[in-house]
């Protein structure tokens, strides 16, 4: 980004995304419609792209956002069931081999990343606490995945699109919200950030910030 700060508009337009992607698949398999399902994830992907585009502001993010918005559209014609039941599989995955690779022993634990951030250097308990917290987003994923593998494998549309676009999320916000309370019990003598400075820390942090080695 050449040193500059990113605009807040274009966070604040990838959190929208972020929550009206899978409400609006979910009310197109409501309202009888699944088949425009494809077509607003492929949307969806293609504006997500424009924005890290915007954001990372190199030549070759125009390129790859470009080419990628490409095989979208081609999928979107040619495998629109690709499109429709891929990306939660893929997302939960994803970020299941993210915290797990950081629980490699020359890896920082991505909570780790977030806790220091928000404490600076971590006393060993909390340390403990942030490594085996790692540990149950991991599992969590990738039971997410899972779960959204075998229902559009086995059960109803509905069925499928109401656990991967709704209950799914649901599960993130409790486990997100319930474990800041209980930190904040188990853990009374330290300073606990409010839920809405964590989730600046976790924008803060980036995938790049995570896989970086162990100093």
């Amino acid at each position: 980004m050449h040193g500059t700060t990113l605009p807040r508009w274009i966070p604040r337009a990838a959190w929208f995304l972020a929550c009206a992607w899978p409400l609006s698949l979910h009310a197109s398999i409501l309202a009888g419609r699944p088949e425009w399902a494809p077509s607003l994830t492929a949307l969806a992907a293609a504006f997500a792209l424009a924005l890290w585009a915007l954001a990372i502001r190199r030549i070759y993010a125009a390129f790859v956002a470009a080419a990628v918005a490409l095989v979208l559209g081609t999928l979107t014609v040619m495998a629109p069931e690709a499109l429709l039941y891929a990306p939660p599989v893929l997302i939960n995955a994803a970020l299941a081999f993210v915290f797990g690779v950081s629980l490699r022993a020359e890896r920082v634990p991505v909570v780790t990343v977030f806790a220091r951030l928000e404490q600076g250097v971590l006393p060993p308990d909390l340390a403990f606490y942030t490594r085996c917290l790692t540990w149950t987003w991991t599992v969590f994923f990738a039971a997410m995945a899972t779960i959204s593998m075998g229902l559009a494998a086995f059960g109803p549309l509905e069925a499928w699109s109401t656990f991967s676009n709704l209950v799914s999320y649901v599960l993130i916000g409790i486990l997100f919200v319930g474990e800041h309370a209980y930190r904040r019990r188990r853990f009374h003598e330290y300073r606990h950030a409010p839920l809405f400075e964590l989730l600046r820390n976790v924008r803060r942090a980036g995938v790049l910030t995570l896989q970086r080695p162990a100093s």
